[in-house]
């Protein structure tokens, strides 16, 4: 957001006042805070804590919301966010009237934001642009979308007629793109792409790898905190393979896992920190998080797998990119395959193949003593990422947008 204000841009952000603080990333928006009715509910679920909820927690019946699964399933929808609307609704009238603005900008997750959009675009006219970033219903971060029939109808429609009723529609992928288009019949026609990146300020001169042995890996973030199937379990079991087959692996492989562990997952890597083949770290200032990731041999990407190729690509990739490390990912056919290897960046492994994550981390430790592990991507290949430039794509759609409501 704050790339916009060099295009003229002011940024007002409404957003909820169940989590979040009065610190803000963005110090040029100005943040407005609407009431969220389970807004206390989700405080007391977690202790109090007004910190921001993982998407996990946001979208899995199994964690906070199972009291409120049939509610869930079958009022709640798109999301539980839904709740929220009303006094956002209320409360973004009340600042147009006091401060009108030029735009309406929805981002979703979560979808609702988008209905909220729909809503204000009815009472004040004023053009509309739908970012949709990931895909809503054709790759879904809410498992449940994929075994309800009933509710993935209804939020089908939700989704057609956001599409039908903005004035412009942006995905982050071609993939995604390509699903609206031909979904939303001549309405698909306002659909453009402008990519996720990261600020040009991560990327480059590069610093030399670290001497190894061992081979040093680095993962930041978490994993099923992120989404419900988003297991580092097959890497844990590759490397206890490893160790199984060669006690020396223990001094050949190290893996640094920055973030949060959920229970399960800290049990699963238990063994293997006993072995000192895997140091967890713990959350860290993102800063330190960054300066973590220039210190690894390779870089290490989970996502989960899908029936379909992946529609989107998760958000660490390009500051993986950025920092001048190759990457492991453990994922499924789809963008993010198709990403590292259009760039060079690295190489992907089928997520759940315990055997051949297990022969990845042969073959990068072979390259790594070998000196051959793959070289940074060249900063210019990485120059459509850059947030200034997609800030800049952002703005000019703006530009048209408003330029042709001006017309009407």
């Amino acid at each position: 957001m704050r790339h916009l204000h060099d295009h003229g841009y002011g940024v007002r952000v409404l957003t909820t006042s169940a989590f979040g603080g009065d610190v803000v990333d963005e110090p040029a928006a100005q943040v407005m805070r609407a009431w969220e009715p389970l807004g206390p509910y989700r405080r007391w679920r977690r202790g109090g804590a007004v910190a921001p909820v993982p998407s996990y927690e946001r979208t899995d019946p199994g964690s906070w919301r199972r009291p409120l699964a049939w509610a869930r399933r079958h009022v709640l929808i798109p999301d539980g966010q839904i709740t929220w609307v009303p006094a956002a609704l209320a409360q973004a009238l009340v600042a147009l009237r006091r401060q009108p603005a030029q735009l309406i900008y929805s981002t979703y997750p979560p979808a609702s934001d988008h209905l909220l959009a729909l809503l204000l675009q009815r009472a004040t006219r004023l053009p509309w642009v739908a970012d949709f970033r990931d895909s809503w219903t054709a790759d879904p971060l809410d498992p449940e979308l994929e075994a309800d029939t009933w509710r993935r109808r209804r939020e089908e429609r939700l989704e057609r007629r956001v599409v039908q009723c903005a004035d412009a529609v942006i995905t982050a992928t071609e993939t995604s793109a390509r699903y609206l288009r031909r979904h939303c019949g001549p309405a698909g026609d306002r659909v453009r792409v402008i990519p996720n990146g990261f600020d040009p300020g991560l990327a480059g001169p590069y610093g030399a790898p670290p001497v190894g042995p061992p081979l040093r890996l680095v993962h930041t973030g978490s994993f099923a905190a992120s989404h419900p199937r988003r297991s580092p379990g097959p890497l844990f079991a590759a490397m206890r393979r490893l160790l199984d087959l060669d006690r020396t692996w223990a001094q050949r492989l190290r893996l640094v896992l920055v973030g949060a562990l959920r229970a399960d997952e800290a049990t699963a890597a238990a063994p293997l920190v006993a072995a000192g083949m895997v140091e967890a770290v713990g959350p860290q200032p993102r800063s330190v998080a960054m300066e973590l990731q220039r210190t690894a041999h390779v870089l290490l990407l989970v996502d989960h797998l899908r029936p379909w190729p992946a529609s989107n690509v998760p958000g660490k990739l390009y500051e993986y990119l950025a920092a001048g490390r190759p990457v492991l990912a453990l994922c499924g056919p789809g963008e993010t395959q198709q990403l590292l290897e259009r760039l060079g960046g690295g190489r992907w492994v089928t997520g759940d193949d315990v055997g051949a994550i297990a022969a990845a981390l042969v073959e990068w430790y072979g390259a790594m003593e070998a000196g051959r592990l793959p070289p940074p991507v060249a900063p210019e290949a990485l120059e459509p990422f850059w947030r200034p430039r997609q800030a800049a794509a952002l703005a000019a759609c703006f530009d048209q947008v408003r330029a042709v409501a001006g017309r009407r």
